[in-house]
């Protein structure tokens, strides 16, 4: 079981840097903030679902999103 959430927590980390292909697209900070918003919210959700069960497991999917979603916008601004 748990090489079965590795698995699915892998993949929703990789899916969700894939926006990053798309980088070369568009430079401007705004975009670059949402971005890295957008992939730190999803792999912060990833991360938050390998810990905790039952509804410790929502607060934790949800900590990790806001968390990700924090950390990512202030790395993007750098």
């Amino acid at each position: 079981m748990e090489i079965k959430r590795m698995a699915v927590a892998a993949a929703v980390v990789l899916l969700s840097l894939s926006p990053l292909g798309l980088a070369g697209c568009s430079n401007s900070a705004e975009d670059k903030k949402l971005r890295g918003q957008v992939i730190g919210g999803a792999t912060g959700a990833a991360v938050g679902s390998m810990f905790g069960s039952g509804s410790g497991k929502v607060v934790a999917v949800g900590a990790g999103a806001v968390l990700g979603t924090i950390a990512g916008g202030k790395i993007a601004e750098e």
